[in-house]
């Protein structure tokens, strides 16, 4: 049986593998790495015993305060050798897809679509049944593949674009930074995520003019209020809050700098949402404002106050309200 995915899992994660790991199992990592990041890893456990320590299989941790990443194996409490790679394959600031591919003689690594390193087994891979991931990250999506299954869907690769304030886009296109030739750069390729749970918290890179989030949620059958934001993650600032009221009959919108609410607009040609029915919402960003549709119908525009807008990186959805779909 396929192990569901994880969504928004908080970090420092430990969690089983369920049936362990087999020749051909995939692990994928999807996430953001902190523009202020030291280090992170990630780990192949055997067993979550603190005291002693588990024995780690794989140990891959990446290294931004000393430019390297390093790959080793904890056994009987003692760390083998290392092996280390002075290459850093996601920059700070950026969307990253990792793939640990478990081989017989080895685990494979490839970030963004591209190969990366192998690692080979020191101590038997069947007896990993623990995955660990710590440090400086943020982790969207966990999702385990068993061999000879197909995914449900094909997940987004990821190409970090180092850009003025260390923030990314992502392409249909995987390229490193490292590369020696420069590869081009097609239109940006959207994430979806299916059936997140509520509250929801999606690191989604610096937004842009005539980008679309898509939203597709159930309201609750007795709701009280939900909320949609759009937030600056490093300074807490939301630029677009969307906050349904059902107690006061009304859709909210706001922006909050420094801790310090903005002036609400109230005012809607229609009200969109009913309890225990399903929606579709649709946030464009356009060059002076949000242009909110809900099931295909505009509802409201709500001019930016936070800018530059690449610097709106996470989308939050909390309250009364279920998801079938996020995408951005």
């Amino acid at each position: 049986m396929e192990q569901q995915p994880i969504y928004n899992p908080i970090i420092p994660f430990i969690g089983t593998i369920l049936g362990g790991l087999q020749d051909g199992k995939m692990i994928v990592v999807q996430g953001q790495v902190p523009g202020h990041a030291k280090r992170f890893a990630v780990d192949f456990q055997c067993g979550s015993s603190v005291k002693p320590r588990s024995d780690i299989a794989f140990h891959f941790n990446i290294r931004y305060d000393e430019g390297t990443v390093v790959c080793n194996t904890l056994e009987r409490e003692r760390w083998g050798t290392e092996e280390r790679k002075p290459q850093i394959p996601i920059p700070t600031g950026s969307y990253f897809e990792l793939i640990f591919h478990v081989r017989s003689y080895c685990f494979q690594v490839s970030v963004n679509g591209s190969h990366f390193l192998e690692y080979s087994h020191r101590i038997s891979y069947n007896r990993v049944d623990i995955l660990s991931i710590s440090g400086d990250v943020h982790v969207n999506t966990l999702t385990f593949r068993n061999p000879n299954v197909p995914p449900p869907y094909a997940p987004p690769a990821y190409t970090p674009i180092q850009a003025f304030n260390v923030r990314s886009t992502f392409s249909s296109k995987p390229a490193l930074l490292f590369a020696a030739p420069c590869k081009e750069v097609k239109a940006p390729t959207q994430v979806t995520v299916n059936n997140p749970p509520v509250p929801y918290q999606a690191y989604i890179g610096g937004i842009k003019p005539q980008q679309k989030i898509k939203i597709i949620g159930t309201v609750n059958v007795k709701p009280y209020r939900f909320t949609i934001n759009l937030k600056v993650s490093y300074y807490d600032n939301i630029a677009l809050h969307i906050n349904q009221r059902f107690d006061e009959n009304a859709v909210v919108r706001n922006s909050c700098i420094n801790k310090n609410w903005g002036t609400e607009e109230r005012s809607l040609p229609f009200l969109p949402f009913l309890p225990a029915q399903t929606f579709e919402m649709q946030i464009m960003i356009q060059p002076i404002c949000y242009k909110i549709l809900v099931n295909g119908r505009h509802l409201f525009n709500f001019n930016h106050r936070v800018q530059p807008l690449i610097q709106i990186d996470q989308l939050e959805v909390t309250g009364d309200v279920s998801l079938s779909l996020v995408e951005y």
